[in-house]
């Protein structure tokens, strides 16, 4: 087994370390003030592809106007994506707002294993709310964590996701259980304010002794978004903003492509319907999914 996965007193003086830096400088956003498992479910979805900066704005408003699963699982598809609207990946609020009925239906499960089966909960959210909700002592790996871990322990950027994982995991076991959550914020936010992708910061880590990385640590490689100005991503989320700012949440197909090229237009629309972002009713393009009983009576 690796040094560093048998090494529990170096693990710990790590995690100790980290703990006591996050306690005293860390960026203040709004779900880092509640454990509740639905601002944490929420804050966590939004979180995946969007800023956190930008989340923060989004954040208080969309759990004001949705503030518990049984509001969200209720609430129609158009209502939750115009609530949505501009954290893009729109796909996520459809698994969100499924997740919460899932949820209001038979309560919160309260392990990694059985919140991995709330419908679009994928590994890595199902860590970081059994931990930072339900106190369990498992690590989580997002970009900022797997950074910090390559350099920090001196692991090849090549490294595959278990070898990741379980010293993520090492890490949040050698300490006080009554940590978890303060640890898994602590991970992410020292990747995000210290060890940063370029020029990271290590005259103010609190882990630079020991380090291998100290004042030579290299850009860990990430895999590259593609282009967002005039992609089928670009267009799709006009259309939806489109949609969300006109009356009742729909648009004649006339006026859908004076928003998307026209020679793009069909193909754009054909792969809203099948992700469930729109269906056509009359003429006109609506937010949401097609109903269940017109889905129904259409079959």
């Amino acid at each position: 087994m690796a040094d560093h996965l048998t090494d529990g007193s170096a693990l710990a003086r790590v995690r100790s370390l980290l703990l006591a830096w996050y306690a005293a400088d860390h960026r203040d956003f709004p779900w880092r003030h509640t454990s509740g498992a639905y601002a944490v479910l929420v804050s966590e979805v939004m979180l995946q592809q969007t800023q956190a900066s930008r989340v923060a704005e989004r954040f208080p408003t969309f759990v004001s106007r949705f503030p518990t699963v049984a509001a969200l699982a209720a609430a129609s598809e158009a209502e939750v994506l115009a609530a949505w609207s501009g954290l893009g990946y729109n796909r996520r609020a459809l698994a969100l707002r499924r997740a919460a009925a899932a949820v209001a239906n038979g309560g919160w499960p309260q392990s990694v294993a059985t919140l991995q089966g709330l419908p679009g909960i994928g590994a890595y959210t199902a860590r970081a709310l059994a931990s930072l909700a339900f106190g369990e002592a498992v690590g989580v790996v997002d970009t900022n964590v797997r950074r910090w871990l390559v350099r920090r322990f001196r692991l090849s950027p090549d490294c595959g996701p278990r070898e990741l994982q379980a010293l993520a995991d090492a890490l949040a076991a050698a300490g006080n259980a009554t940590d978890a959550a303060p640890w898994t914020h602590a991970t992410m936010e020292f990747g995000a304010a210290i060890c940063t992708p370029r020029n990271p910061r290590c005259d103010a880590c609190p882990i630079s002794d020991g380090c291998p990385s100290r004042g030579i640590a290299t850009v860990v490689p990430v895999p590259r978004q593609p282009t967002f100005a005039g992609s089928d991503r670009a267009a799709r989320g006009a259309l939806l903003r489109a949609l969300t700012a006109s009356r009742g949440h729909a648009l004649t197909l006339t006026a859908g492509r004076h928003v998307v090229p026209e020679h793009a237009f069909g193909r754009i629309v054909a792969g809203l319907e099948r992700d469930g972002l729109v269906h056509r009713s009359g003429g006109r393009l609506v937010l949401g999914g097609r109903p269940e009983s017109a889905a129904t009576i259409g079959s």
